[in-house]
């Protein structure tokens, strides 16, 4: 049984180095665009660096899982973080030296996504060890907040930092974060027994088997995952693609106006962890995920009337930000109401020994049809008006979600 005497100061420590390394990782993410326009003119570059790290990310996910339910997660964690602090620093050299090229960015990003995978996959599945059962739903929701406060900061520093200082200070800044995440992980209590089992190929296939069957085998995982399936799907892609278009082309926003547009999203969902904290977890969490996620796709068929050329053309430039500005505001807000209670439920619905393998396949097949998505909607953005998009997705998402709740009725989750 795990030692939960210290889990306050595991908690609290924890929760730093995730702000830092989260602050550093925002800076960076926007300064890497940046940098790959400045150095190519090419969008299609910009492109090729994200599929350089989503490919490895989504794919190599089942076998972080066996690693994280074979290995030392704490170590895992606290590894990867000096490894991903120290290969930054390395980039923070090459480019005071005026020798970063695409390909290094390339190799970087694939390096990076492999070493995600087995900071983050380990991670959640210690999570709910060093937490106790009472607190997880309160626990998630602050760490919620840790996300969100240095993705809110770290585009501004960003922009500040990579337009006056240049890429290598925001690898040097980046790379620093990573290191003082580590060591503020090194103080973490945690214990764990691990079974020794053989390297061989069979045991491992044995060991992703297991984990899948534990996901397909449970009822109420497997339904939700199906459904969570489908849902991001369709909404996921229409954010990464259809939206940056729909703001920049047809709305003629200006990259401040899209960058304050991104905050509200946070601020809102900033708001809904806040509530869950302070009012919420000591509620019916389950009831309110319901809620959620029926109203979640409203705003989704508001924003196809919001850019209709009739409505679009006949607002006010400032009521028509303020619309989206709300909008983005109410869908960040619902955003934790849902996960939250479905992250919690998970991770005590799924046992220690087999949680990150289980993890990495919710992770796969839930995020696994978003690049595919993506490409659909990039084909339909340039042959189909935009607010037809958001209808269609909106209505069939509304459709989805209220077959969730038929499916889920009289059910109800260990929140």
């Amino acid at each position: 049984m795990n030692d939960l005497a210290f889990w306050k100061r595991n908690f609290v420590l924890l929760a730093l180095g995730r702000f830092v390394s989260i602050l550093g990782s925002s800076i960076q993410a926007v300064a890497i665009p940046l940098f790959v326009l400045d150095l190519t003119h090419s969008g299609t570059a910009v492109a090729t660096m994200s599929i350089a790290y989503m490919i490895p990310r989504i794919f190599l996910m089942p076998i972080a899982g066996v690693i994280g339910d074979r290995g030392n997660r704490k170590f895992l964690m606290v590894s990867m973080d000096f490894l991903r602090g120290f290969l930054i620093c390395f980039l923070a050299l090459l480019a005071a030296r005026d020798s970063v090229t695409l390909s290094v960015l390339y190799l970087s990003q694939v390096a990076m996504a492999i070493m995600d995978n087995l900071f983050e996959i380990p991670t959640g599945a210690m999570f709910p060890d060093i937490v106790p059962a009472d607190f997880l739903m309160k626990a998630n929701s602050i760490m919620g907040m840790v996300r969100i406060f240095p993705q809110i900061l770290g585009p501004a520093l960003g922009g500040v930092i990579y337009g006056f200082y240049g890429i290598a200070i925001v690898f040097l800044v980046n790379g620093i974060s990573f290191v003082l995440s580590a060591i503020s992980e090194i103080f973490i209590v945690y214990k764990r027994r691990v079974e020794k089992k053989s390297a061989h190929f069979s045991q491992i296939f044995e060991d992703l088997k297991e984990g899948f069957l534990f996901v397909w085998q449970h009822t109420l995982i497997r339904t939700i995952l199906i459904f969570a399936l489908f849902l991001n799907f369709l909404i996921s892609p229409l954010f990464m693609v259809v939206y940056p278009y729909t703001i920049r082309e047809v709305m003629k926003f200006s990259a401040q106006e899209f960058g304050f547009l991104e905050t509200s999203f946070t601020t809102g969902a900033l708001i809904g962890n806040f509530l869950i904290v302070s009012y919420l977890s000591k509620r019916n969490m389950w009831k309110a995920m319901k809620i959620s996620i029926f109203l979640f796709e409203i705003p989704i068929v508001f924003l196809g009337i919001l850019v209709m050329p009739g409505v679009s053309s006949n607002l006010e430039r400032k009521i028509l930000f303020a619309a989206f500005f709300v909008t983005f505001l109410i869908m960040g807000f619902l955003n934790p109401l849902i996960n939250v209670p479905l992250d919690t439920a998970f991770q005590k619905m799924t046992p220690s020994h087999v949680r990150a393998r289980a993890f990495s396949f919710l992770i796969l097949v839930s995020n696994g049809m978003i690049p595919l998505g993506s490409v659909l909607y990039g084909y339909l953005v340039d042959k189909t008006p935009v607010h037809f998009l958001y209808y269609g997705v909106g209505v069939l998402s509304l459709l989805i979600a209220v077959l969730l709740l038929v499916v889920l009725e009289g059910k109800e989750l260990p929140t």
